[in-house]
């Protein structure tokens, strides 16, 4: 797990890490096509955080695919380092709602998994399983298989798994929603103390605004189908933030209310 320089992409302007141009997609639907992204633009810049809020069924969870090489773009780009990306990329990694552990795999075993595949050392596996079980509150339950662990347990080793590959970008759809609120609380809070240490490219999906303006240094209104973005909104709340406390600020309330109105009038002029 290599630390970036935290707030990086909120300190600084310039090229953008990754950059989505004139996305367009399409699938078959009913005999017919259906157009799930429509010219969409998006730039991240590196170690920011940015949170993508819209109606469900607006294509934020395709726009992740479509950025991962999960889907074929029907038509524009996404450029990530300034390479244009084709197919599957490297230093992308992902996080979905379903954790997807390997069931017959001890928590250990589901982390070492992307190391063993990248030909890491047998010792430096060690290294780095450990210090990846203590970063996501783990200790002493290496040993346990998925089924012997609760839901923030599991999605606590699918996030210790995605560090282990040590990607530039992590694509997050919805990972904490299948959680109740207090467990969904406290692993944001711990995610969230996680990332400000190593500063990692984030493009966060969420249908919960309270989830996106604690979290994200950047919030992103897509439109409803065909998705665009209709909105950006920069999170003016100072790092560190206590997900506890945050949430019954002024800046917090008055944020949440434009990004709110946006999304039931789909109309509100960019920030």
């Amino acid at each position: 797990m290599t630390a970036a320089t935290p707030a990086a992409g909120r300190t600084a302007r310039g090229e953008p890490k990754l950059s989505v141009r004139g996305l367009r997609l399409e699938y078959a639907a009913d005999g017919g096509r259906t157009t799930a992204l429509h010219d969409l633009d998006l730039d991240v810049h590196e170690g920011e955080f940015v949170a993508l809020v819209g109606p469900s069924g607006c294509g934020k969870s395709t726009l992740l695919k479509a950025v991962s090489g999960l889907v074929e773009k029907t038509a524009g780009s996404v450029v990530l380092d300034g390479e244009r990306l084709e197919g599957v990329p490297e230093g992308v990694g992902l996080l979905f709602q379903n954790d997807a552990l390997l069931p017959w795999r001890t928590a250990e075993d589901n982390i070492r998994f992307p190391l063993a595949v990248a030909g890491v050392a047998q010792a430096e596996q060690r290294r780095r399983i450990a210090e990846l079980i203590s970063a996501v509150g783990l200790t002493g339950f290496g040993g346990h298989y998925p089924r012997q662990l609760s839901g923030g347990m599991r999605k606590r080793v699918a996030l210790a798994r995605v560090l282990a590959a040590d990607p530039g970008v992590f694509l997050m759809d919805e990972p904490f929603g299948p959680l109740d609120a207090l467990t969904r609380e406290r692993i944001s809070a711990d995610f969230l103390a996680l990332w400000e240490r190593v500063g990692k490219t984030v493009l966060f999906v969420t249908h919960d605004i309270d989830e996106a303006v604690t979290l994200a240094d950047r919030v992103v209104v897509m439109s409803a189908r065909p998705g665009r973005v209709i909105g950006e909104y920069d999170v003016d709340i100072p790092r560190p933030r206590a997900v506890e406390d945050v949430r019954f600020s002024d800046a917090f309330r008055r944020l949440r209310g434009r990004i709110a109105r946006a999304l039931h009038h789909r109309a509100e002029p960019t920030a």
